[in-house]
């Protein structure tokens, strides 16, 4: 990104002191990285306090700094507003109407990075491509998405996530989306929003902002199916099952290790992440590159292609153990999805799952109904771990597993200090559950690099 530093005192209305034809390459919010050329936003966070920090920015050559605390700081690189996240949006969005090119938001419940990776992917195989890195999909994770957008660049994908309603329309403000992707309604943040319809309503606030566009869904979910095209935007509807569909998986075949190939339109895709899910996922991607005109054969040899990220879905063989590190998150509906992958492979299925968080009152029902999914597909071995794990133990019972299979610990070093008495050379180990309950620690207990 280039702006001058002129007109981004004009547009926080802040007075014009610096040099105004100074330019701005960049944009920061961590002291610890920011680059001479760059801006430094100062972001209070739940454990720091960027203001903390600006002097330490300023030393490091930052060209100007963004503050909300009066008073603290004086010098004419200084510029005071009132919200620091809300002006971070706001100079994202002013940047982002100066790229014409397409941009595309992607979110839902489920599947948002694998989509976003795969549609960054379907488009790089024909144009230059900027897409969201790591989870940089949030309220401050989506305008450095936006400064990270190369003033060249041909397409746009970027990622949104959300924990409450009107997140996704704040977001969608900035990003300005030409094509909108929803993966589906699943019931991640249940516990804040309550039920799936307020779900549904959440994330289709990124409709507010498609003006002239395309909305692309899982017409497979059956809230997302509903949705009707209007003078604003056209409807694409995806999926497998569903009727009347713009692009529908043909012709599925799993193969060996768990992952599908499929044919789309003219196009066959052999997928590299496993789970029959990912071909909706790719669907969607491979949607975007064709409304987008990107060759087909190199967008669905680019999708095929795409692995996953860290701490999702990585399958890893050590020692004579098969383990699935999908740690990074978790909720009912990625449960679920992470134990069909599960079952399809052969000997001894472990399943060392952590509590799933924000669930609200939902909490207790949706571990006991995971517990139930695991023994409905006939999972050998639990291992509960974490305050919900008795939940997980009661419904696991109730479908049938037996007492003996199911192991119970309180915390993470607790189950780690018995985890290699009861599982067995030539097991496949799933090892899920929400972020904060930091099951990738539970690798440990194995040799090897899982991270």
């Amino acid at each position: 990104m280039r702006i001058q530093l002129g007109k981004i005192y004009d547009l926080f209305a802040a007075g014009l002191k610096a040099n105004k034809k100074t330019v701005v390459t960049g944009v920061s919010i961590d002291s610890r990285t920011v680059k001479p050329g760059e801006i430094f936003f100062a972001i209070k966070g739940e454990n720091f306090d960027g203001h903390d920090f600006v002097n330490k920015a300023l030393e490091q050559k930052a060209v100007a700094a963004v503050c909300s605390k009066k008073d603290k700081y004086a010098g004419d690189n200084i510029i005071y507003v009132e919200d620091t996240v809300k002006a971070l949006q706001d100079l994202a969005r002013f940047y982002r109407q100066s790229l014409e090119i397409p941009f595309i938001a992607v979110t839902g419940s489920n599947g948002k990075t694998t989509t976003k990776d795969y549609t960054g992917a379907a488009l790089a195989a024909s144009f230059k491509t900027d897409y969201t890195k790591g989870n940089l999909n949030n309220q401050t994770g989506v305008p450095l998405t936006v400064f990270s957008v190369r003033q060249d660049s041909q397409a746009a994908v970027v990622e949104m996530g959300m924990n409450n309603a009107g997140e996704i329309k704040q977001l969608s403000s900035v990003v300005l989306p030409d094509i909108a992707v929803i993966t589906n309604i699943g019931t991640s943040h249940i516990g804040n929003l309550g039920s799936r319809e307020n779900i549904f309503k959440a994330k289709t606030e990124v409709l507010d902002y498609l003006d002239n566009g395309y909305l692309i869904v899982n017409a497979d979910d059956d809230m997302l199916r509903r949705i009707k095209g209007n003078h604003k935007y056209k409807v694409i509807r995806v999926g497998i099952l569903a009727d009347d569909l713009d692009y529908r998986a043909r012709d599925i075949v799993k193969n060996a290790d768990n992952t599908y190939t499929f044919s789309v339109s003219d196009t066959r895709i052999t997928l590299s992440i496993p789970g029959i899910h990912n071909i909706i996922n790719a669907l969607l991607a491979f949607a975007v590159a064709d409304i987008l005109k990107a060759d087909r054969k190199a967008a669905g040899e680019a999708i095929g292609a795409c692995t996953n990220q860290i701490m999702r879905t990585q399958i890893s063989i050590i020692d004579g153990y098969t383990v699935i590190n999908d740690a990074y998150n978790a909720n009912f509906d990625s449960m679920r999805m992470a134990i069909d992958i599960l079952k399809n492979y052969r000997g001894r299925k472990v399943a060392v799952l952590g509590d799933m968080l924000e669930l609200g009152d939902f909490e207790e029902i949706m571990h006991e109904r995971t517990g139930e999914y695991l023994a409905y597909n006939k999972i050998d071995v639990l291992i509960a771990v974490g305050k919900n794990a008795d939940c997980y133990k009661k419904g696991a019972m109730d479908f049938g597993m037996e007492e003996k299979s199911i192991h119970v610990f309180s915390d993470i070093p607790q189950a780690k200090k018995h985890i290699m008495d009861i599982i067995c050379k030539g097991d496949t180990i799933l090892i899920k559950g929400s972020r904060g309950s930091s099951m990738e620690k539970v690798l440990e207990v194995f040799e090897g690099d899982f991270l």
